[in-house]
C-alpha cells in the first residue's frame, strides 16, 4: 500500500513543479514531495530495486536515439572526457582538503563526501577504508538532491547567457533534433506498429541491461542496455521510446531518492550544515568551470558540455539533458566515463591521499 501512496505523492509533485515549469520538474517536484512525505510520515516505501528498472528504461531511451552517425562522432568525447575526468579529480581533492580543514572530518571522510560517484557505490568503498559513513552518505545525498535542483537552474541561466551572446551558435542544435522526434512521434503510426517496436525495444534493453547490472559493471543496468538498444537501432533503425516515457522515469527517479531521505538525515544535517554549503558550492562551481572547459575543448554544444560536467547520477543527469537541449548520447557517454573513473582511480588515489594526514 505504501508504495502505491508514494509514488502517488511522487506524482503529484512532478504535476505541480511541471505547471510550474521548473527544470526537471518531473524529478525535482517528485523528489521533494516525496521526501517531505518520508520526513513527515516515515512511511514513505519504494524498493530501491525499481533504480534499476529506471536505470534500462533510461538506458533504452537514450540507445533507441543513437544512429551510426552518433557512434562516429563519439570519438570526439575522449579528448574532452579525459582532460574533464582528471580537473574533477583535482577540484575533489581540494574540495575535500578544505572541508577536512574547516570541519572535524578526518581526511578520508572527507575526501569520500567529495567524490563525485554514486551514493551506493561511495559509502560501501568508505566503510572498507574506515571513514565515517553516516556522514558520507547524507553528504553524497545533499550532493545528489543539490545537483537535481541547482544544476539545471544553473545550466539554464548559462545557456541563455551563451545563447544571447553568440545567437548563431549550435546551442538549439538538439534541441531541434529532440524535436523533430516530438514531432515525427505525433504523427500519425498505426498503434501496433509503435507498440510492436517498444516491445522489442524493451525487450533488448531489460535482457542487456540486466546482463550488465549482473556482471557488477558500474551503471551497468543503463549503459549496456542502452549499448544493447543502440546497436539494434544502428542496425535496424527500428528501435522506438515514446518521449511521455522520460517524464515517468524522472517521477519514478525522483522519488526513488526522496524516498531514502529520513528525519534523522534531517537533524544530521545540522552538525554538518557548513559542511554542506561548502560542498553544495563547490560543485556548482566546478560544472560551471569544467562545463565552460569543455565547451572550448570541444565541438559540443553549450548544454552537452555542462551536463556532461554535472557531478550528478548517470541516469539522472542524461534524463535531465534532453529537456534543455543537450545531445544525450555524449552526455550518457561522458557521465559513463566520469563513474568508472571514480570507482576505479579514486579509492586509490585517497589511499596514497591519507597517508600523509
Amino acid at each position: 500500500m505504501w508504495f502505491f501512496i508514494t509514488f502517488f505523492v511522487g506524482l503529484i509533485g512532478a504535476g505541480i513543479a511541471l505547471k510550474c515549469k521548473v527544470p526537471a520538474g518531473a524529478m525535482i517536484g517528485s523528489l521533494f514531495a516525496v521526501a517531505i512525505f518520508s520526513i513527515v510520515t516515515g512511511k514513505a516505501y519504494l524498493p530501491q530495486s525499481y533504480k534499476v528498472i529506471a536505470q534500462i528504461s533510461t538506458g533504452a531511451f537514450i540507445g533507441a536515439r543513437i544512429k551510426y552517425n552518433d557512434i562516429v562522432e563519439l570519438k570526439k568525447v575522449f579528448k574532452p572526457a579525459v582532460i574533464m575526468v582528471i580537473l574533477m579529480a583535482l577540484i575533489n581533492f581540494v574540495m575535500g582538503y578544505f572541508l577536512y580543514k574547516s570541519s572535524d572530518m578526518d581526511m578520508k571522510t572527507a575526501l569520500f563526501c567529495t567524490a563525485p560517484g554514486g551514493i551506493m557505490d561511495m559509502t560501501l568503498i568508505a566503510y572498507d577504508f574506515g571513514a565515517d559513513t553516516s556522514k558520507v552518505a547524507v553528504m553524497q545525498m545533499m550532493r545528489l538532491v543539490s545537483v537535481m535542483c541547482l544544476i539545471p537552474v544553473l545550466i539554464k541561466g548559462v545557456i541563455r547567457y551563451y545563447k544571447a551572446k553568440s545567437p548563431a551558435d549550435n546551442i538549439d542544435t538538439a534541441k531541434t533534433a529532440e524535436e523533430k522526434v516530438i514531432k515525427n512521434e505525433k504523427e500519425k503510426t498505426p498503434f501496433m506498429v509503435n507498440f510492436k517496436k517498444i516491445a522489442i525495444t524493451m525487450i533488448i534493453g531489460t535482457i542487456s541491461g540486466f546482463i550488465g547490472y549482473f556482471a557488477g559493471i558500474p551503471a551497468g543496468a543503463m549503459s549496456v542496455s542502452m549499448a544493447g538498444v543502440a546497436a539494434y537501432n544502428i542496425k535496424s533503425n527500428k528501435a522506438f521510446m515514446p518521449i511521455k516515457l522520460r517524464q515517468f522515469i524522472q517521477v519514478l527517479g525522483g522519488a526513488l531518492i526522496g524516498a531514502k531521505m529520513t528525519m534523522g538525515d534531517l537533524l544530521g544535517l545540522k552538525t554538518i550544515a557548513v559542511p554542506v554549503l561548502i560542498v553544495i558550492s563547490g560543485f556548482c562551481l566546478m560544472n560551471l568551470i569544467l562545463g565552460i572547459m569543455v565547451y572550448k575543448i570541444s565541438d559540443f554544444n553549450i548544454p552537452t558540455s555542462m551536463f556532461s560536467a554535472a557531478p550528478g547520477g548517470i541516469s539522472d543527469i542524461a534524463i535531465i539533458a534532453g529537456e534543455l537541449g543537450a545531445d544525450t548520447p555524449k552526455v550518457a557517454v561522458m557521465q559513463f566515463i566520469r563513474l568508472v573513473s571514480v570507482i576505479a582511480f579514486y579509492p586509490i588515489l585517497i589511499k596514497i591521499i591519507i597517508q600523509y594526514f
